[in-house]
């Protein structure tokens, strides 16, 4: 029976949903906090489009976390394979701990940054 990389596979089942988040909920985020608040066609109480996603609504918290580390994964994942692919192959196990250590410190940073920003995430509504 042949071997199964089945921690391969399951990173790359998180690099496809990374892929989806980076193509459905990365534009709608884009759309919110560059367009719509900017242009007055969403409208903000205190002029921070950043607070008003988050303040006192999990689901804003949840969702900028979601859009961010779900991004990021795929993108260093991707451009990992690129690097790869053109001749880097030697230092693949040095590209990828490289890699999965930015990923780990990005989503470290996001998720510290938004629970400074809204303590109250834990806290049940």
């Amino acid at each position: 029976m042949p071997k199964v990389a089945r921690l391969h596979a399951i990173l790359w089942g998180v690099f496809s949903m990374g892929g989806f988040i980076a193509a459905f909920l990365l534009p709608v985020l884009i759309y919110l906090v560059g367009i719509a608040y900017p242009l007055g066609l969403w409208p903000v109480s205190n002029g921070d489009p950043t607070s008003a996603i988050l303040n006192h609504h999990h689901i804003g918290t949840l969702f900028l976390f979601v859009t961010v580390a779900g991004s990021l994964y795929h993108g260093i994942f991707r451009f990992q394979s690129t690097l790869t692919e053109l001749g880097l192959a030697r230092a693949k196990r040095a590209l990828e701990a490289i890699g999965y250590l930015i990923i780990i410190l990005g989503i470290l940073a996001t998720a510290i940054y938004l629970l400074q920003y809204n303590p109250s995430f834990f806290s049940l509504p």
